[in-house]
């Protein structure tokens, strides 16, 4: 997962980085985070059973990245379509809730779209970008077919920075955004 890689990035750069499983309702997201934080040597802040509220696990993961001194906590939420307004309601009360114990929180909110996802991704971005202020993008999946043809539109109708591509699988694989590399690659010339 893109946190995953963020998290091997960060503590690679010597922070002291934590991670949050807020992806309580799918079967094996926290799970699987579990995994990643061990390969990365992120602690994680899990619920105690699937289906938690995924705020409440929010703001104790926050408590706790402060009591530990933790340089950066990221909280995973993915698996949250825009299309579930349910889910989005709950994503926006993580941040309410999160405000409490740190009123400038979150201080950056980054939405990682699959470049296979082709232009839904736009409202996807929309809705995002309304209900939690979207700050940046990371855009997956760019090691297969998909050359994310979309990030094109998304930049010339929302304006969103582009942080990361992902180009595989392993906490190696997000780089850094760089728009003349994806050009080169978007009309086939390579790096």
């Amino acid at each position: 997962t893109t946190i995953a890689k963020l998290g091997q990035q960060y503590r690679a750069q010597g922070l002291k980085v934590m991670f949050a499983a807020g992806d309580t309702f799918r079967a094996a997201a926290v799970e699987q985070l579990q995994i990643w934080g061990d390969r990365t040597g992120c602690p994680v802040v899990a619920p105690a059973k699937m289906g938690a509220d995924a705020a409440g696990l929010a703001h104790d993961a926050l408590a706790r990245a402060r009591a530990e001194g933790m340089d950066l906590l990221l909280i995973d939420t993915a698996g949250r379509l825009h299309n579930k307004s349910a889910l989005m309601e709950e994503l926006a009360k993580i941040i309410r809730v999160i405000r409490k114990l740190d009123p400038s929180a979150p201080h950056s909110v980054l939405l990682t779209l699959d470049a296979t996802t082709g232009q839904n991704a736009l409202q996807q971005v929309r809705t995002f970008k309304e209900m939690v202020a979207v700050s940046g993008l990371a855009v997956t999946k760019l090691d297969g077919s998909a050359k994310g043809g979309v990030v094109v539109a998304l930049a010339q109708e929302i304006g969103l920075p582009v942080h990361f591509v992902g180009v595989g699988e392993k906490a190696a694989d997000l780089r850094p955004f760089t728009a003349a590399d994806y050009a080169r690659g978007l009309v086939g010339l390579g790096q």
